[in-house]
């Protein structure tokens, strides 16, 4: 089934695989691109590279089925926009939902259809998606906070710079295991385990990739503390393994030695289970929290976005406060 799309004065300039992810925004990128490079779209019927940039009246012809492509389904949910401007969109990634589909189906939902679904929400007069975000970070699946996308190509570029370089300030709040009393720096190097599929561990040089984590504690718990960490690079699993590799795995992470889950009884001396009802969890996700995000944006200004904490971790700290409590605090 063929088709075809003609160039509009107002998208003169658009690369070609900008322009197919407008019409197509639930088709894999990397699909488009591939359909490009097979010579099934082109341009007039001459083959073009994906990051050709078209003119008014071009006609882009579609030799393949885009109905038979697998698209990213819609989310039950809507994303909670912490900041949005014309250059970028920050979230607030909730736990439990991956940024990207996973690749066996086992996260039927994902952040990346929510955010399909927010920008299918705000139309072009035309009907096309206003803006197709472009997820520009990843946080694992049990992570939550501030999540950040660009709404244009110059945008992703810009800021996609800014992470190469390291110049842009995260923070991250982790409960941990264990009584930490000072701050630091943890410069071991990542590599995948070997021994355990999807596991990352600490090397010596040469091997591994350099990663750098600067952490201090923040407040003190019997037996706990909660945690600010700033990743200098961003390597797969960087704050656990290395919080790990210090003897301060997060609270829940059974990954990297940590509980799978939290309940009162843990904390509460004397606890007295309810009859008949078995005890619930305070949290069962990773104790890991993407607190801010600061960066220049395109427009030389600085930008601050915080997350505030999740309903499961503010319960969670306020449940450490009252029966773990200790004499000795930190402050920012």
């Amino acid at each position: 089934m063929s088709s075809f799309l003609e160039v509009s004065e107002d998208l003169a300039g658009i690369q070609l695989d900008e322009l197919l992810a407008m019409n197509w925004p639930r088709v894999a990128k990397g699909k488009l691109r591939e359909l490009v490079r097979a010579g099934q779209i082109t341009i007039g019927g001459r083959p073009a590279l994906p990051s050709h940039r078209l003119r008014t009246s071009d006609v882009v012809l579609i030799e393949a089925d885009m109905s038979e492509l697998k698209q990213v389904a819609s989310a039950s949910f809507k994303p909670l926009i912490l900041h949005q401007d014309e250059h970028l969109v920050a979230v607030n990634k909730p736990a439990g939902f991956p940024v990207e589909p996973s690749r066996w189906g086992e996260h039927p939902e994902n952040l990346t259809g929510a955010m399909l679904d927010w920008a299918q929400e705000n139309q072009r007069p035309d009907g096309l998606p206003v803006v197709r975000p472009r997820a520009l970070h990843r946080l694992d699946l049990g992570t939550s906070g501030v999540l950040l996308y660009a709404l244009s190509l110059e945008a992703e570029r810009h800021y996609r710079n800014l992470f190469e370089h390291g110049n842009i300030d995260k923070v991250y709040h982790a409960l941990v295991i264990g009584e930490m009393r000072s701050g630091g720096v943890i410069e071991s190097r990542l590599a995948p385990d070997s021994r355990q599929g999807g596991h990352m561990k600490t090397v010596k040089a040469p091997g591994g990739k350099p990663a750098v984590t600067e952490y201090q504690p923040l407040k003190l718990y019997r037996g706990y503390t909660l945690v600010e960490c700033r990743p200098r690079t961003g390597r797969t699993h960087q704050i656990r393994v290395h919080l790990a590799s210090i003897g301060h795995p997060l609270a829940v992470d059974p990954r990297y030695g940590g509980r799978d889950k939290m309940h009162l009884s843990e904390l509460k001396s004397g606890y007295r289970p309810k009859t008949g009802r078995p005890e619930r969890a305070l949290i069962e996700r990773l104790t890991l929290h993407a607190f801010s995000v600061e960066a220049i944006g395109p427009d030389g200004n600085k930008q601050r976005i915080e997350a505030q904490y999740p309903k499961d971790l503010r319960i969670l700290l306020s449940k450490m406060e009252k029966w773990r409590h200790a004499p000795e605090t930190y402050s920012r």
